[in-house]
């Protein structure tokens, strides 16, 4: 596997990233941010991932294997951790530390078998995905939504994910606010899968500047940048296990 697309049920707004054997070590006594928690982030054993709201999300995994194009010019945000996994169980679980106290967390976590070791974890935001909006509105060069992609995306039409922004707020679209007052939000028709995160792996080397944590959380919209072209979005795709990067 070096390159796999994956789905992870959520309810909660967090999600965690560990090996499932969690190194040798017993959490069964670990609470939300206390010492132990933060001693296990700081060891990379865990990787506590704040969410802007609880619904599932789509995670693309790149083990060591360089951004394609896309990925790289669409990321708007990106936080760098280290993470061993010792066991080659790489687990992420939507919602809160449960499994860590060995609850039935089942239905929420997705196991992918890598090499064992101790990896740089980087971990990328896309704009389509769950944390997208709030992250892009902490790039410093702050500029509506819909202005940023009308300047930078002339002629394109307006995909839904961006009507339904500019329905629920006409002020993310400067000029144009009369054209979304009577404009009704739009779930119910289908939206392509888009990405919320990549997390790409790579043999761990030296230690990256820590990431700020909200209560033993890395926080959302870190790492903000806006990139020049407003991204239209990457589809989640599947990749079998022996596909070409």
């Amino acid at each position: 596997m070096s390159r796999i697309d994956i789905e992870v049920q959520n309810e909660a707004t967090g999600f965690m990233i560990s090996s499932r054997g969690l190194c040798g070590r017993d959490f069964s006594g670990i609470d939300n941010g206390d010492e132990a928690w933060a001693e296990a982030v700081r060891d990379g054993i865990i990787l506590p991932v704040e969410l802007a709201q609880d619904e599932a999300f789509w995670v693309r995994v790149l083990l060591d294997q360089p951004l394609s194009n896309q990925e790289d010019a669409e990321w708007i945000g990106c936080t760098r951790h280290r993470l061993r996994v010792p066991d080659g169980k790489l687990e992420i679980t939507g919602g809160g530390p449960d499994f860590l106290w060995d609850d039935d967390s089942e239905q929420y976590t997705r196991t992918l078998d890598i090499p064992p070791g101790d990896y740089l974890a980087e971990l990328y935001t896309y704009l389509q995905g769950i944390n997208g909006v709030y992250t892009l509105e902490k790039a410093v060069d702050a500029e509506p939504l819909g202005a940023y992609f009308r300047r930078t995306r002339p002629h394109i039409p307006f995909p839904l994910w961006l009507r339904n922004e500019c329905a629920a707020d006409p002020d993310v679209d400067p000029g144009h606010q009369a054209e979304w007052n009577d404009v009704e939000l739009d779930y119910m028709s289908d939206q392509p899968p888009y990405l919320s995160f990549l997390l790409r792996l790579s043999p761990f080397v030296d230690a990256p500047e820590p990431a700020r944590l909200e209560q033993g959380w890395v926080a959302a919209g870190q790492g903000a940048r806006r990139p020049s072209k407003c991204p239209l979005g990457l589809v989640a795709e599947f990749f079998p296990p022996d596909a070409p990067s």
